[in-house]
């Protein structure tokens, strides 16, 4: 069960589902706010299964599904009114109020889903992509006097916000530095 992201806007829903998890022994790999710390997390783990509420604070459910479609199945926990606005091929809906052996059940079979049909190993960079994500936070850090996680957050942070990976964004960068 250490496959398991919650995902919620709400702070207290969030806690809820965390002391849901917990009861039964289950340790979930991470909590996230909004639907891009979700994406990057899952994306990082190589699958999973995320646990979310019907809103995230930068997108809905059913955007969510779409962008990890073939990675992870997800599981929304939200109001029956809010599920009818979910879709999905790998989305799950619970509305609540749900009782525990309701949730377990369907993680459950979420889980046995996960196992054969999304197990996909974290893609690995290349030592050439790697120097470079490296030389890119150098300059970074050397002419904008950042610390290196504020270089790597920085290049992540350009990275989603542009729609471009990692490497590319370093490349840019390099490229506007050293002309």
């Amino acid at each position: 069960m250490d496959r398991i992201v919650v995902a919620f806007a709400n702070e207290e829903a969030q806690r809820r589902i965390l002391r849901l998890l917990e009861s039964n022994g289950c340790s979930p790999a991470g909590c996230c706010f909004s639907g891009a710390e979700t994406i990057r997390l899952i994306r990082k783990m190589g699958s999973g299964i995320i646990v979310c509420g019907f809103k995230l604070r930068d997108m809905t459910a059913g955007d969510l599904a779409a962008s990890v479609r073939g990675t992870a199945a997800l599981l929304v926990v939200s109001s029956a009114v809010n599920l009818d606005f979910c879709e999905g091929e790998n989305l799950t809906k619970l509305a609540t109020p749900v009782s525990r052996g309701d949730f377990f059940a369907s993680l459950e079979l979420l889980m046995q889903f996960e196992a054969k049909h999304l197990h996909h190993p974290a893609p690995k960079r290349r030592e050439e992509e790697q120097k470079l994500i490296q030389r890119a936070k150098e300059l970074l850090m050397d002419i904008n006097r950042m610390t290196e996680s504020e270089a790597h957050r920085f290049l992540q942070k350009r990275s989603m916000d542009a729609g471009l990976k990692m490497v590319e964004t370093a490349q840019m960068i390099i490229d506007s530095y050293t002309r």
